[in-house]
C-alpha cells in the first residue's frame, strides 16, 4: 500500500505541472482575452470527448480488478464500444463547430485541441488495466513522463511567445507520445490481448453494461467544461479568462482525487466483494486523506485570496480576488463529494452516484436565472457552482449511509 502511494505521489506531482501550473503560466503570459479564447476551445473540446470518454477508465479499474483473469476481454470489448462513440463524437464536431461558427470556435484552434483530448482519452483508457493490475509502478512512469514532456513543450512553446494554436499543436504532439506508451505498455502487461481480432460482446452490449461509470464520469466532468461554455455565453471572452484563472485551481487540484481513488478502488472493491471487515476502515482513511489534500489547498484561497491571485496571476487579473474564496469552498466540497464518490463506486453504487450528479447540476440549472435576470455578475454565478457541489456531495454520503457499507463491510447493492 505504501508502495503504491508513492508512485501515486509521482503521478500526482507530474499532474499538477499539466493541470495547474501549466494553464497558470498560460493565464499570465497570455492575458485574460487570450487565455479565455483558449479556455472556451479546450472546453469545448474536452465535452465532446467526453462522450468518448464514456467512464471506461474507471469501468476497466474495477472490473479488471474484479476479474483479473478476463482483463484482455474487457480491454479488447471495451475498445471497440470507445471506437463506435468516437464516431459519434467527430459528427458532433462537424455539426456544432457548423452551427456555432469560426468565429466563436476557430478550426484552427479547435483542431489541434479536439485531436489532444481524443489522444489523451485513449492513452487513459490504455493505462487503466496497468492499475488494476497492480502495476503502479508502470502506469506513474507513464504518466510523469507524458505530463513532463506536455509541460515542457506547450510551456516552451507559450514562454517563447506561442499563439494559442501552436500551443494547441504542442500539446497534441506531446498525448500522441503518451498514447503510443500506453498501447505500448498496455501489451506488455497483457500479451494474450488481440485488438483486431473477434469479441465475444458487441459495441452495443459493452455499452449497457458500462453505462453507469459512463454517465456519472461524463456528468461530473462535463459540468467542469459547461460552466466555460455558460460563462461565455453570459459574461463574454475577458470573463472566461478570469473565471478559467480561477476553475483551473480547482480543476487542477482536483485531478489528484482520481489519482487517490485509482489507487484505491482495486483494493477497496476486492474487499466489497468479498465483505471484508477492512472495507469500511480503508474507506474511512481513503475520505480522511481526500479532506486533507483539499483543505491543504483550499485554505490559501480562503484566507489570502489577494495574494494568490497577484502572485499566480499578475495584475490583469485583480477581478479574481472577489471570486478565490469561493473557488475554495467549492474546492472542499469536490473533495468531501469524491470521498463519499471513491466509496459508491468500489461498493457498486454507480447508478446512485449519477442521482447526485444529475440532482447537483439540476440546482445549478434552476438557480442561473438569478444569475441571468436578478443579479448578473460573475461572483453569483460561482456561488451557483458551490451549491451543485454542496448538494452534489451531500447526496453521496447520504447514498452511502443508507447502503449499509460500514455496517456489514460490503454492501446490499452490490
Amino acid at each position: 500500500m505504501k508502495r503504491n502511494f508513492a508512485y501515486t505521489a509521482v503521478s500526482v506531482g507530474s499532474r499538477l505541472l499539466v493541470g495547474l501550473l501549466l494553464f497558470l503560466l498560460l493565464a499570465r503570459l497570455w492575458g485574460p482575452a487570450q487565455f479565455g479564447l483558449f479556455s472556451f476551445v479546450f472546453s469545448y473540446s474536452a465535452l465532446l470527448v467526453l462522450l468518448v470518454d464514456f467512464g471506461f477508465a474507471v469501468y476497466l479499474l474495477r472490473e479488471v480488478a474484479a476479474r483479473p483473469d478476463d482483463a484482455a476481454r474487457l480491454v479488447a470489448e471495451s475498445l471497440r464500444a470507445k471506437l463506435v462513440l468516437l464516431l459519434v463524437a467527430m459528427a458532433l464536431l462537424i455539426v456544432s463547430g457548423w452551427a456555432i461558427g469560426p468565429a466563436t470556435l476557430p478550426p484552427s484552434l479547435v483542431a489541434p485541441l479536439f485531436m489532444a483530448a481524443l489522444a489523451m482519452s485513449f492513452a487513459d483508457f490504455f493505462v487503466a488495466p496497468l492499475r488494476a493490475l497492480g502495476r503502479y509502478d508502470l502506469e506513474a512512469g507513464l504518466v510523469a513522463l507524458a505530463n513532463v514532456l506536455q509541460f515542457v513543450l506547450a510551456g516552451t512553446v507559450a514562454w517563447h511567445g506561442g499563439s494559442p494554436m501552436a500551443v494547441g499543436w504542442a500539446m497534441l504532439g506531446s498525448r500522441l507520445v503518451y498514447l503510443a506508451l500506453a498501447l505500448r505498455a498496455t501489451r506488455k502487461v497483457l500479451p494474450q490481448l488481440r485488438l483486431r481480432e473477434p469479441v465475444a460482446a458487441g459495441p452495443l452490449a459493452t455499452l449497457r453494461r458500462a453505462w453507469p461509470y459512463g454517465v456519472d464520469g461524463m456528468l461530473a466532468t462535463a459540468w467542469n467544461q459547461l460552466d466555460v461554455v455558460a460563462v461565455r455565453v453570459l459574461f463574454g471572452t475577458q470573463a472566461v479568462g478570469v473565471y478559467s484563472a480561477g476553475q483551473k485551481i480547482v480543476l487542477g487540484v482536483s485531478a489528484l482525487a482520481p489519482v487517490v481513488g485509482n489507487v484505491m478502488i482495486p483494493r477497496l472493491s476486492s474487499l466489497a466483494v468479498t465483505k471484508s471487515q477492512y472495507f469500511g476502515r480503508d474507506a474511512k482513511i481513503t475520505g480522511g486523506l481526500l479532506l486533507a489534500i483539499g483543505l491543504f489547498f483550499a485554505l490559501p484561497l480562503i484566507i489570502y485570496p489577494d495574494a494568490v491571485a497577484s502572485l499566480l496571476f499578475g495584475v490583469s487579473y485583480r477581478n479574481l480576488e472577489s471570486i478565490l474564496p469561493i473557488f475554495g469552498l467549492v474546492l472542499i466540497a469536490k473533495f468531501l463529494g469524491a470521498a463519499a464518490g471513491v466509496t459508491a463506486t468500489a461498493a457498486g453504487l454507480q447508478f446512485k452516484r449519477i442521482v447526485a450528479q444529475l440532482t447537483g447540476m439540476a440546482v445549478a440549472v434552476l438557480a442561473l436565472p438569478l444569475v441571468i435576470g436578478v443579479a448578473p455578475m460573475l461572483q453569483n454565478f460561482v456561488l451557483i457552482v458551490l451549491a451543485a457541489s454542496v448538494v452534489t456531495a451531500i447526496l453521496n454520503y447520504w447514498n452511502v449511509y443508507r447502503s449499509g457499507i460500514f455496517r456489514i463491510g460490503g454492501t446490499k447493492d452490490v
